[in-house]
């Protein structure tokens, strides 16, 4: 098992949820973020939930 930092170069064209066609934009911010590959609107959804988590955990910087 490595424990080296792994990036992706390459991801595909499709969206890993629904199967749809990604634009350009979509593949390099699949890049970007490491993966996974989806497109814009299953992204957002990835996104909302990550945001939900970061709020409902307490502040503990007090």
């Amino acid at each position: 098992m490595s424990l080296e930092e792994h990036t992706l170069e390459d991801v595909g064209e499709r969206c890993e949820e629904c199967g749809a066609k990604l634009t350009e934009r979509e593949v390099e911010l699949a890049l970007e973020r490491g993966g996974p590959t989806l497109c814009s609107i299953h992204l957002a959804d990835v996104v909302a939930e990550e945001e939900q988590d970061d709020d409902a955990q307490p502040d503990t910087a007090g």
